[in-house]
């Protein structure tokens, strides 16, 4: 509190000053004729949220008082007091200059937002009760939809006019923050790129064989690490039981960890994931099989630790670009009034694509093997870079996902449609159709919710 005395010719005038309307006047004095009470200038924040029509939202405060300018009360902080407001109503609240803590925004007590005004503004106002802090305009949206032109953002003069000059603090949020422009390049990543005859290629299909690429360089660090910079050649060396293959490293074996042996055989474990089983059918067979399991595991158990699959990772990702995509025609309307795709294009789209990485994976593991197992027949001799194997399997693995995309359109068409997936997608709302309207069980009465 601040206290003045004015001393007139008949009467003494004491000044007490409060922050916000309603607040309690707490003070002793004696000898005075006369207690004035002056309202020092507030701050004003002002909430403008368009979330949806429908949503309510709460405000509290943490630590100091506000005043609730709609009702005409002052909101306690220490009661927990809380104001409530409707999506598209203005809520307009004055703090004091020394407000502390933060204003916390709720909807569905999740908190959309916590306004500190004495953060965001760091200037120190005088004791002068006429000295006016700047205003806070908290505005929150969802992104414009693409049908509907954005609407023009508010200015200050929408919510009120001050006849002194003063500065203004704008804190605009969006409702997910910097994720919506995210999501839009993936919802958009989707369209075809028109570089090749079917549109196979699109944004999201080249951020896949990536992460594709990423993932199988992260799965086998340890021997690309040490063996990066060396050359290898294969060597066919005749022992009694009959010929065997090797497969030779040059460089000094001893700066390695985990190739530590200048040569291994094509059977060696270690060279298996190098080579992709090469040296026998069933060995390159149990290899594939155990490559198309793992790249459908993003945690798995190795040497008695449990280590995360890059390849696991990879097909996780495309899966969620999966789920952008489709968000995206889900959230349109069709002319039929429904969603143009729904949750059966969803379970269809995703269930392909994990068959699909799974025979990427097996296809790309049994073609390098034949390679080895070519080389190795011939007696090819020829030192070659370890880097050439790296860069082989990953450009192996691109072009089988390019051609798997290929058979995949030519059966849609062949069945109808234009792909697997959207073949997929029909029958499966064929069978919920089936179930919720020919099937008497009422377990499958709910089925319909599905195409919603």
């Amino acid at each position: 509190m601040v206290k003045t005395a004015n001393k007139g010719s008949h009467a003494v005038v004491h000044e007490e000053c409060i922050d916000l309307p309603g607040e309690a006047v707490q003070c002793w004095v004696g000898g005075v004729d006369k207690l004035r009470v002056v309202l020092r200038k507030h701050r004003d924040v002002v909430f403008d949220i368009n979330l949806g029509a429908g949503k309510t939202y709460t405000l509290t405060a943490t630590d100091s008082d506000f005043y609730n300018a709609r009702d005409k009360k002052l909101v306690v902080a220490a009661h927990r007091d809380k104001v409530t407001f409707k999506d598209g109503e203005r809520m307009h609240v004055w703090v004091s200059r020394g407000f502390r803590g933060a204003l916390i925004l709720k909807c569905n007590d999740h908190v959309i937002s916590e306004v500190t005004p004495n953060e965001w503004d760091k200037h120190r106002h005088s004791d002068d009760p006429k000295e006016k802090p700047a205003p806070i305009i908290v505005a929150i949206a969802a992104p414009p939809s693409p049908e509907k032109p954005a609407a023009p953002k508010k200015t200050a003069s929408d919510v009120t006019h001050y006849n002194e000059a003063q500065s203004m603090h704008v804190h605009e949020v969006s409702k997910e923050g910097a994720p919506p422009a995210v999501l839009k390049f993936f919802e958009d990543g989707g369209e075809s790129l028109h570089l090749d005859k079917d549109n196979i290629i699109t944004r999201n299909w080249i951020i896949s064989q990536i992460a594709g690429a990423a993932g199988y360089i992260s799965d086998n660090h340890a021997w690309i690490r040490e063996l990066y910079r060396c050359n290898f050649h294969l060597q066919r060396v005749m022992h009694k039981s009959g010929p065997k293959v090797y497969m030779v490293f040059n460089g000094s074996n001893k700066l390695r960890e985990v190739m530590s042996a200048s040569r291994y055989g094509l059977r060696n474990a270690k060279i298996m994931k190098i080579t992709g089983g090469a040296g026998g059918v069933k060995q390159t067979w149990d290899t594939a099989k155990g490559v198309t399991k793992d790249s459908l595991k993003i945690f798995a158990k190795e040497e008695g630790r449990m280590v995360v699959k890059g390849g696991g990772v990879a097909v996780f990702f495309t899966i969620a670009m999966d789920v952008v995509e489709w968000h995206k025609d889900f959230s349109e309307i069709g002319p039929d009034g429904k969603p143009k795709k729904d949750f059966c294009d969803l379970f269809a789209k995703v269930g392909t694509d994990l068959i699909k990485a799974g025979l990427v994976a097996g296809l790309t593991t049994v073609a390098v093997a034949i390679l080895f197992g070519i080389a190795a027949g011939i007696g090819v001799t020829a030192a070659a870079p370890v880097t050439l194997v790296v860069v082989g399997t990953i450009a192996i693995g691109a072009l089988l996902a390019y051609k798997i995309e290929e058979v995949d359109k030519e059966i849609g068409s062949a069945l109808g449609e234009k792909d697997t997936t959207a073949w997929l997608a029909k029958k499966f709302k064929e069978v919920a159709h089936y179930l919720s309207e020919v099937s008497k069980d009422v377990r499958y009465e709910d089925y319909p919710s599905v195409s919603l």
